[in-house]
């Protein structure tokens, strides 16, 4: 089954040109500087001009389990 977005999932997807979930991913994966969840949440507003404002809590939720496996 595909997996289903929400909207400031397919909005950040759409202004990064690439998924979210690929770019959470690449933050993650960073030793240094080791970035948080708020970090990632604040990024991300930065790199969509503010048009994606979503709580580091968000983040967790939709990407923790992915980010920690990979």
């Amino acid at each position: 089954m595909p997996e289903v977005l929400t909207s400031s999932q397919r909005l950040a997807g759409h202004l990064l040109g690439r998924p979210l979930g690929d770019y959470v991913t690449e933050k993650r994966a960073q030793e240094r500087p080791r970035w948080s969840w708020q970090d990632i949440a604040d990024q991300l507003a930065d790199d969509t001009e503010g048009e994606v404002a979503v709580s580091a809590e968000s983040l967790r939720q939709w990407y923790g389990a992915e980010a920690v496996a990979s």
